[in-house]
């Protein structure tokens, strides 16, 4: 989940709102993630560190693969996130799975040797990468992994044939996040990075989402559009217009057996911390 200094709002907002988003976009993205910890080599027994938990959906299904064997700790800035995460472990009856308020920019990272950290959708909102580059590699034990889900073409966002709003709205999104500080490609960068603090990257592997109309992909980009909006409209980077013809493309596309969604291209990255 996004991780501004303490002192502002998140940029897309913790309301009940985005919370259901949030949600439907787990379920689109839980198979992708599947794979990547079956990539990863993730199994029964292991302790895991989950970077920017949100309301714990992923965090959830990491305590199911490792069992009760095993750890999760889950770190996320918003109380209103942790306590949702951890009302809903409490239902799971995942007791190994703990959710911890944290700030990525200024609190220490937990140095406890975990075999595999996981983080989705984090660092591109992080206004300063040093402090969680810095202590990754201190959470991990020498051989532990690293699996990262960050995108590195937001630019492919985009509703196909007849989106010109939606490229806007894409392109607004876009300034919203740099202005908060983030870099919403940030996944361009990740890997030297890494690789510059004894990290070795493993694999990058594109995970491009398109889908047609009524598909989950499809569904989830028009949320977006109609959850994000509002925040757009309040610092002033989208209008009423703006939307309107948004909805009206929307609208068309869903007459159109031909239109589809691209969404912003993810790249997953996994690595492995060398040992010293």
């Amino acid at each position: 989940m996004p991780q501004q200094p303490t002192d502002q709002p998140y940029v897309l907002g913790t309301h009940g709102e985005e919370l259901e988003r949030l949600r439907f976009q787990h379920e689109l993205w839980r198979p992708l993630a599947e794979a990547a910890w079956d990539r990863a080599g993730l199994t029964a027994g292991e302790r895991v560190l989950d970077l920017g938990a949100g309301p714990g959906f992923a965090a959830l299904d990491l305590a199911r693969r490792v069992g009760p064997t095993g750890q999760v700790l889950a770190l996320e800035h918003s109380p209103a996130y942790v306590a949702a995460g951890r009302l809903l472990a409490v239902e799971a009856g995942l007791t190994h799975l703990e959710l911890r308020q944290h700030d990525l920019l200024r609190d220490p990272l937990p140095h406890e040797g975990f075999d595999l950290a996981w983080m989705r959708w984090v660092a591109m909102f992080l206004a300063d990468l040093e402090p969680l580059l810095t202590q990754l590699p201190l959470a991990l034990r020498p051989g532990g992994r690293l699996v990262l889900h960050e995108y590195v073409q937001w630019d492919s966002f985009g509703l196909h044939p007849h989106g010109a709003a939606i490229h806007r709205f894409g392109q607004a999104v876009q300034r919203s996040f740099r202005q908060a500080g983030g870099d919403p490609d940030v996944n361009r960068r990740l890997p030297s990075l890494l690789a510059a603090r004894g990290f070795r990257i493993d694999a990058l592997e594109p995970l491009p989402v398109l889908g047609r109309e009524g598909s989950l992909a499809a569904q989830w980009m028009q949320r977006f559009v109609m959850v994000y909006a509002h925040q757009l409209q309040a610092q002033g980077l989208w209008s009423a217009a703006d939307q309107a013809e948004a909805l009206a493309e929307i609208e068309a596309a869903a007459e159109d057996p031909g239109s589809f969604w691209m969404g912003p291209t993810v790249l997953e990255l996994r690595a492995t911390r060398w040992a010293p």
